[in-house]
């Protein structure tokens, strides 16, 4: 195995990105999961906004659902769906990021 190199380190692949099917929807979305500089941002901004670990979930949605882009309102809409397909996601995501159980502020800090 060759050492890394500094002036490699730009190149190297970004984060993972995978294509999630909700049958029940009969759609797909694609999630991504978070860089070490998003989950720094994420972290700060709920220690600094004192959000609670719901806020802190729509603003990971944001992060990592990259088709469709997700707003605030569409987040809300989709609240409003069953909530196994919303947990679904966020297992997802979680799986993604090598985390289990539920997508919390405390996850990532």
């Amino acid at each position: 195995m060759k050492r890394l190199k500094a002036e490699e380190i730009a190149n190297l692949p970004n984060v993972e990105q995978t294509e999630i099917k909700i049958d029940a929807w009969d759609v797909s979305i694609v999630v991504q999961g978070i860089s070490k500089a998003t989950q720094i941002v994420l972290g700060r901004s709920i220690n600094q906004e004192e959000k609670d670990a719901f806020e802190y979930q729509r603003e990971l949605l944001k992060a990592c659902v990259i088709d469709p882009v997700l707003t605030d309102e569409l987040i809300d809409e989709l609240y409003k769906k069953d909530s196994q397909i919303v947990d679904l996601i966020f297992a997802e995501i979680n799986n993604l990021n090598g985390f289990g159980g539920s997508a919390d502020a405390e996850t990532f800090q």
